[in-house]
């Protein structure tokens, strides 16, 4: 969707040239709080990789539960067990995140995500040996957590990712204002064609005009 960032620009100079200033500061202040990035995956991604990569538990949930009610929601039924499971790789990856850092900040961070998520993890399967894993010295170590400390599984979660993003934006239904690339293009191609056929019909018309013309010639030269 790299053609939003153009359309806000169009929208932003149409208000400027009606002279609607206060409505432009207003876009302009949503613009920078914007949550969804203008629809660009690679942002998207770095926005949830700082949550992350601070440590910031509550700015993760929040963000994906925006992306959770903007676009996941909307889903169909079948895909939403693939979804959960993304957002549960990325819980995983704030883990294995948090626990690589140094000092006493990796157990207090560890600890910290279990007490606040332990209303919705506790129960579930995959999570059962994960409640472990504040107890444990090195768990890039150990069996059960080597796999998703290697860069290997962290980047095919990040995969994941950008390609559900990505597919699900080009999927989502567009406002007429978007659309008008694709119209002009479209009209461009139209216009193309058109050209195209009046020469043909103009080439069509000289040929005949010509064959006419000596016809004539040859009744003429003959009779």
């Amino acid at each position: 969707m790299a053609h939003i960032q153009f359309v806000d620009e169009l929208v932003r100079e149409y208000l400027l040239f009606r002279g609607f200033n206060t409505t432009v500061k207003a876009f302009d202040t949503d613009l920078k709080a914007d949550k969804d990035k203008g629809f660009r995956v690679d942002k998207i991604i770095e926005q949830i990789l700082h949550y992350i990569n601070v440590s910031d538990l509550n700015g993760l949930k929040e963000y994906w539960s925006h992306l959770d009610n903007l676009v996941f929601s909307k889903l169909e039924i079948h895909f939403q067990p693939a979804v959960r499971k993304l957002e549960y790789s990325l819980y995983k990856l704030y883990l294995v995140t948090a626990a690589q850092s140094t000092g006493g900040v990796r157990n207090e961070k560890v600890a910290d995500f279990f007490a606040k998520m332990l209303p919705e993890l506790q129960g579930q399967n995959e999570w059962r040996e994960w409640f472990m894993l504040p107890y444990i010295q090195k768990p890039e170590e150990n069996p059960s957590f080597s796999l998703y400390f290697t860069r290997t599984w962290q980047d095919s979660v990040l995969v994941s990712l950008h390609n559900l993003l990505a597919t699900v934006f080009q999927c989502m239904p567009q406002p007429t204002l978007t659309s008008y690339e694709s119209d002009a293009a479209l009209v461009k191609r139209l216009q193309d064609e058109l050209a195209v056929l009046k020469g043909k019909v103009i080439q069509s018309e000289i040929i005949m005009e010509n064959t006419f013309l000596f016809s004539i010639f040859f009744f003429l030269l003959f009779s």
